[in-house]
């Protein structure tokens, strides 16, 4: 073969890597958030003794109905409307994506909780204001975003601690079996729960997928396509049964001892909130809102029930994603410039 023949081989190996790096980075990011947000679901499931672990798994592919129903509005905040991801091109949407991960990576290596949308918008801020203006920020997408979270959090401990102090007002005085009747429900709300999920925290995966799909084929972006939405769904799928367990129980058993009714108010709390905030494209956290729903029913009992030292620690680790990620996406983005590969 001639030497042009050889370059032009090469050429074409390079581009055919630089399409498919994109898409793994997307299907990486939907892998881990199996590893820290499907354990987490797993772990509510399970938490209150009435779902079995099998049970838990097969309710996760509830999970796939949310972007069905509700849309994709959580995906195209996450890849058009905080920064233009396919405006970053190929490397930049890399790098992006590996500067979430890394930091989720590193605080799920130390047993820290975290979320992993601070993670991703991290990394987008990071990059954007280390472009030296050549990336707009879209604010008002960014607020969705920041104010999103703290509303999930308070709407979810609000809403649990209602649920649960008006079934202890209305069935206090009757027999266990009744509040075990009650707590068998337990598999409507975690579906309501996977179901809001799937809705907003697998979207962000969904929304990666999609860029990823346009770099490769260079088309116009699709957020509510099969491929997205499905290759989004299995790798979390995938992530959720594999690992994160360390986490997931420290998450959900460290708040609060749960009961079987406190499970079924957290439960259904916290999928009520993050199902309506989906529906108005404001990217959130489930793990936050169950964290939130957690310490609702425990103040409903009454507040020696919460292990706040935890709370704090909860929130310590939250308030250190964002500025941590924008520290390391900013980071690489200095290093590559530096070196001649991204402008």
């Amino acid at each position: 073969m001639s030497a042009r023949g050889v370059r032009s081989r090469q050429a074409a190996a390079r581009l055919t890597l630089l399409a498919l790096a994109p898409l793994v980075a997307a299907c990486a990011f939907g892998l881990v958030s199996g590893f820290n947000d499907g354990g987490n679901l797993l772990a509510s499931f399970t938490s209150g003794r009435v779902i079995t672990p099998p049970m838990a798994a097969l309710l996760l592919l509830v999970c796939l109905l949310g972007p069905l129903v509700l849309g994709t509005a959580v995906a195209r905040t996450i890849g058009t409307n905080v920064i233009d991801l396919g405006g970053q091109g190929e490397l930049g949407f890399v790098l992006i994506v590996a500067s979430g991960l890394s930091v989720v990576l590193l605080s799920w290596r130390f047993g820290i909780p975290t979320s992993m949308t601070l993670a991703l918008v991290g990394g987008m801020l990071g990059w954007a204001l280390a472009s030296g203006g050549r990336s707009e920020i879209l604010w008002s997408g960014v607020g969705r975003v920041l104010i999103g979270m703290p509303v999930s959090v308070l709407g979810g401990g609000v809403l649990a601690l209602a649920i649960y102090w008006g079934i202890r007002r209305l069935l206090g005085t009757q027999p266990h079996a009744s509040l075990l009747r009650l707590a068998r429900l337990q598999l409507l709300t975690a579906a309501v729960q996977a179901f809001a999920y799937g809705a907003n925290d697998m979207e962000k995966s969904v929304g990666l997928i999609a860029v990823s799909v346009s770099f490769a084929n260079h088309q116009q972006l699709s957020f509510s396509s099969p491929l997205p939405i499905i290759g989004a769904f299995g790798f979390f799928y995938l992530g959720a049964l594999v690992g994160g367990w360390r986490v997931a129980s420290r998450i959900g058993f460290g708040v609060l001892k749960v009961r079987p009714v406190q499970a079924f108010a957290q439960q259904l709390a916290s999928g009520t909130v993050v199902a309506a905030l989906a529906a108005g494209g404001a990217p959130v956290s489930m793990t936050q809102t169950i964290d939130g729903g957690l310490v609702g029913v425990g103040a409903a009992q009454r507040a020696s029930s919460v292990r706040w030292g935890i709370v704090r620690e909860l929130l310590f680790s939250w308030l250190l994603t964002l500025p941590l990620a924008v520290i390391v996406a900013a980071a690489l983005h200095f290093s590559f410039r530096i070196a001649g590969v991204a402008p």
